[in-house]
């Protein structure tokens, strides 16, 4: 039981410092005492329940869905997004892209290697709200093949973009995403040019991906880096739900393809895994099964999705 004459400089301190919104400092000086004390004194107060702090939380801010997606899944952050219409796919990638841009404009650490799956509209929107930033990152690699069949050079310009933003270089991944063979594909790993950027896929600090459903996007389709129909069902009698830079897992996470099946360049999944920080951009209810499969493998530290979405995974 605090006696009354400790009590009143207690209420004193607290008044001064919370509605009042002097410095600790000041009311030190005011009331002839040392700042230590000042600062004891406020954590006295909260412990004494003298002052009680309440955050007002706006609707459109949902921490405690983020809380149960952290908890649930084992994510570091889980960043949900307000979407005025669920069903706009634009509206939820413009969204998601502009937490990413924020997320990464205050946890780049300088000389970070970035890695980026570059065939992701998404991410692409993260670009879009990015702003040069003060700090230079170690360098921007490209997860996934880039070269499209059609001649699209989506993934180039973005690797690029991002790296000029981060004040770095690129490092471009000169393949498609997915090779005619696994026979090719291994001879494509052992050149020069791939082989070097496929090696620095262990040294990536963060991996800023996109969760894919089983069937193709249209950034996908368009650029020619995607499984036809005969493959998708084969993929699909495996079980595959979603993929993450064009490597597939079913609804546990687990890779549905083994090494000598699959022809994909880009990081295979038990890199993603061992990668430091994985920042996946995810969102609209259609993908809610695949990034709950990425979810379930562990390959996510970050999630950054929309309302909508969050809570449909949360009720599956």
């Amino acid at each position: 039981m605090l006696k009354r004459d400790e009590q009143r400089l207690l209420v004193k301190i607290a008044t001064l410092y919370y509605e009042q919104g002097k410095k600790q400092s000041d009311i030190a000086k005011q009331l002839d005492l040392s700042q230590s004390f000042v600062s004891r004194a406020l954590s006295r107060c909260l412990k004494e329940n003298l002052v009680k702090i309440s955050v007002i939380q706006p609707a459109n801010i949902y921490l405690n869905l983020e809380a149960q997606l952290q908890s649930q899944f084992g994510l570091s952050q889980a960043i949900v997004v307000d979407v005025d219409d669920p069903d706009d796919e634009e509206q939820i990638k413009k969204s998601i892209g502009s937490a990413a841009a924020h997320y990464l404009q205050i946890s780049l650490h300088a000389d970070e290697l970035v890695g980026i799956s570059s065939w992701s509209s998404t991410i692409r929107a993260m670009v879009e709200h990015l702003h040069p930033m003060t700090i230079k990152a170690k360098g921007v690699v490209q997860l996934l093949g880039g070269v499209g069949i059609n001649g699209n050079i989506q993934a180039t310009m973005l690797t690029h973009s991002l790296a000029s933003l981060l004040n770095c270089d690129s490092y471009l991944l000169p393949s498609q995403s997915i090779e005619r063979t696994v026979e090719y594909k291994q001879r494509l790993l052992n050149t020069q040019d791939v082989g070097v950027v496929v090696d620095m896929f262990e040294q990536v600090d963060l991996a800023l991906v996109g969760i894919g459903m089983l069937e193709p996007s249209h950034l996908l389709k368009t650029s020619g880096n995607y499984y036809e129909a005969d493959m998708l069902q084969v993929l699909a009698n495996k079980g595959a739900v979603g993929d993450i830079c064009l490597h597939y897992f079913d609804e546990r996470g687990l890779p549905v393809l083994a090494d000598e099946e699959d022809p994909v360049i880009g990081m295979d999944l038990a890199l993603v895994k061992r990668c430091p920080r994985v920042v996946a951009l995810a969102g609209g209810k259609d993908k809610a099964q695949a990034i709950k499969g990425a979810l379930q493998g562990k390959y996510i530290d970050v999630l950054i999705v929309d309302y909508t979405t969050a809570k449909t995974i949360l009720a599956k």
